[in-house]
C-alpha cells in the first residue's frame, strides 16, 4: 500500500493462529490470558486524542498512528508501529532530502533515477545498495525506538523493474554488482537485527502486497520471510477498489489453500482487507482464520459509505470476535463452497459459493451472522446466504 500522501495505502492476531501456525513473536510482546488473542489495526488518518483510540479499542497494536499518539497508545495498553518505506521517496523527507541528493541515494537506470510505480511529483526510487541509504535508514530506527515506537510496518518491498537490476548510479554500493531486490533484503535484515537488538520484542511487518512477490523479489537466502516477523497480504478477498475489482474472493481463496499448506510461510501471513460494511468485515475474518491467517480492515473510516477506491471504509476492529481461542483439527474440504472450522471457544461458517447453505449450530448459542449478532440462537439450524460467514460463539 502505497504511503498515506500518495494515491493508494491487523485486526485479529491470535497467540496461537490456526493448528500448526504459531505465532513466531516474542512471548513477552504478545503475553494474553487464555482465550485472548493480540489484533492488530491500521490508522492513517488524524489522530484525534481520547477519540479515535476508543475506536480501535478491541486492537492491541496499532499501525501507522503519529509519534504524537505513542505515549496514548501505550497509556491504554497497546503499541505501535510506525509506517515507512524503504522503496521511494519524496523529497524533504527523511531519506531523500532534495534533487542535488538523488545521486547519493537515488537509483539509477540507464542514467536516470527511477521514477516510483505509485507516481506522485518528486517520488523516487531509492537504492537500498547506497552505503549513504543504509546510514539514514539505521539513523532513522535509532530515532523511530527512542520515540518509542514498538517496530515497523514497511511498506512496498521493492518492485520491478529496479528489483531484478543493478543500480548504476556513482555512488558508494555496499555490494558491487547486487541487484535491487537482493540489496532491500540485506537491508531490511540490517533493520531487523539492529531494531531487535535494541527491543527484543519489537515487530516487523513488510508488505509485498501478495504472498508471491515474495518469493519472486530476489534469489538466495535471506528472502523476505526470513527478515519478517509477518508479511502483508493485502487486498485478502476484497480490494482497496471500487466497483468490480473489489470482490477477490475466488483467487484469495485458492491461494489460502496453497500458503496454508505451508506452515513455514502461513505462519507470517497477515491478511489485511478492504470490506465495506460490518458483514464484509466478518467475513474476510472468518475466511482468514479458517485458513490461519491473522486479519486487519481498511486503513480509516473518512471513505465509508462512498463508492470511491482507496481503503479508508470504515474501522470495524470492535466489531470482529477476539476470543475464539487456538483452532482445532485440519483445513476444511477444498471442493466444498462451504467453509468450516472449530475453535477452542467457538466455530466458523464461511459461505464461498453461490447459493445459500444450511448449517447446524447448538441451541442458545450466541452468533455473528453476517452483520446480525444472534444472542441465544433458538433453532440449531441456520441459512447461510453466498459470501456471508456465521461466527459461532462459545456460550457464556
Amino acid at each position: 500500500m502505497p504511503p498515506i500522501w500518495s494515491k493508494n495505502l491487523i485486526t485479529i492476531m491470535l497467540q496461537l493462529v490456526a493448528g500448526v501456525v504459531l505465532c513466531l513473536c516474542p512471548a513477552e510482546f504478545f503475553a494474553q490470558s487464555p482465550g485472548t488473542s493480540t489484533s492488530f489495526s491500521f490508522w492513517y488518518e488524524e489522530w484525534q486524542s481520547g477519540v479515535t483510540i476508543s475506536k480501535l479499542q478491541a486492537a492491541n497494536v496499532i499501525i501507522g498512528a503519529p509519534s504524537s499518539a505513542v505515549p496514548e497508545i501505550h497509556k491504554n495498553g497497546k503499541h505501535a508501529l510506525q509506517y515507512v518505506t524503504y522503496y521511494q521517496s519524496h523529497y524533504k523527507s527523511a531519506f531523500l532530502k532534495d534533487s542535488s541528493d538523488l545521486a547519493d541515494v537515488g537509483f539509477q537506470v540507464n542514467g536516470q533515477v527511477e521514477k516510483s510505480v505509485f507516481g506522485g511529483q518528486d517520488n523516487y526510487v531509492l537504492c537500498p545498495n547506497s552505503v549513504e541509504l543504509k546510514a539514514r535508514v539505521l539513523r532513522y530506527l535509532e530515532g523511530s525506538l527512542k520515540q518509542g515506537f514498538d517496530g515497523y510496518f514497511v511498506d512496498n518491498t521493492f518492485l520491478d523493474p529496479p528489483a531484478h537490476l543493478a543500480c548504476g548510479a556513482a555512488h558508494p554500493h555496499i555490494k558491487s554488482g547486487a541487484l535491487g531486490g537482493r540489496a532491500y533484503l540485506d537491508l531490511i535484515a540490517a533493520v531487523h537485527q539492529k531494531m531487535k537488538q535494541q527491543n527484543p520484542s519489537a515487530i516487523l511487518i513488510t508488505n509485498p502486497g501478495a504472498p508471491g512477490w515474495s518469493d519472486k523479489l530476489a534469489a538466495g537466502s535471506p528472502s523476505l520471510w526470513d527478515v519478517s516477523d509477518y508479511v502483508l497480504w493485502e487486498s485478502y478477498g476484497y480490494s482497496s477498489e471500487a466497483g468490480p475489482n473489489h470482490d477477490r474472493w475466488k483467487q484469495t481463496i485458492e491461494q489460502s489453500f496453497i500458503y496454508a499448506a505451508q506452515p513455514d510461510k502461513a505462519r507470517r501471513i497477515l491478511a489485511l482487507s478492504y470490506p465495506r460494511s460490518i458483514a464484509e468485515a466478518r467475513f474476510a475474518f472468518a475466511v482468514a482464520r479458517i485458513f490461519g491467517f491473522p486479519c486487519s480492515a481498511n486503513l480509516g473510516e473518512k471513505q465509508q459509505g462512498k463508492d470511491e477506491k482507496g481503503g479508508h471504509f470504515g474501522i470495524f476492529t470492535n466489531d470482529l470476535p477476539a476470543d475464539l481461542g487456538a483452532a482445532l483439527g485440519s483445513l476444511p474440504d477444498r471442493s466444498s463452497p462451504l467453509l468450516h472450522r472449530s475453535f477452542t471457544n467457538g466455530e466458523i461458517f464461511a459461505n464461498s459459493g453461490t447459493t445459500t447453505e444450511h448449517i447446524r449450530v447448538h441451541a442458545g448459542a450466541t452468533i455473528l451472522l453476517g452483520g446480525v449478532p444472534i444472542k441465544g440462537s433458538a433453532s440449531p439450524e441456520l441459512e447461510l446466504p453466498p459470501m456471508t460467514a456465521a461466527v459461532v460463539l462459545a456460550r457464556r
